[in-house]
């Protein structure tokens, strides 16, 4: 009888390298969001739109499935914004930058050439606020990869 356990261990080593290196592919590790998870913001947050009109009361409406939020994690040093796609491939923020005191745009673009499945799932990105940028409220931009703004938040 012969033995195989060194093919054996010698698999696993291959199959476990493999896996790592193709979990490292998909990652996005230029991503500038300091931690990404799955689910949503915790509240408060608020919905895309412009800013509220200071001589009314009412409430925003709450949030409806697929739509974006934003809210502050550590208020005023760390936000967050959840973005709604496949949850295999979610968006990944390339690039903040700060455009004056108060506003700051965040660059998502599509995860890669992998294939993606169809579901639609929320994938939460949390960021330090930039030096530079340190008023409250703070205006969140998000745009997309050509620079169209997609989404505008005020964070009070």
């Amino acid at each position: 009888m012969r033995r195989r356990k060194p093919f054996r261990a010698a698999l696993a080593c291959t199959l476990a390298a493999g896996l790592v290196l193709g979990a490292a592919g998909c990652a996005g590790s230029n991503s500038v969001a300091d931690r990404t998870y799955r689910g949503v913001l915790a509240p408060p947050s608020v919905t895309p739109g412009v800013p509220p009109d200071p001589t009314t009361t009412a409430a925003p409406a709450p949030p409806g499935f697929e739509t974006p939020l934003a809210g502050w994690v550590d208020r005023p040093r760390r936000f967050g914004v959840t973005l709604w796609g496949s949850s295999s491939c979610p968006a990944v923020p390339t690039r903040m930058e700060v455009e004056a005191r108060d506003r700051v745009s965040i660059t998502f673009e599509p995860a890669g050439q992998q294939a993606c499945t169809a579901d639609l799932a929320p994938t939460s990105y949390e960021f330090t606020a930039p030096s530079g940028a340190d008023t409250v409220p703070l205006t969140v931009v998000l745009t997309d990869a050509q620079g169209r703004a997609a989404d505008t938040f005020v964070l009070d």
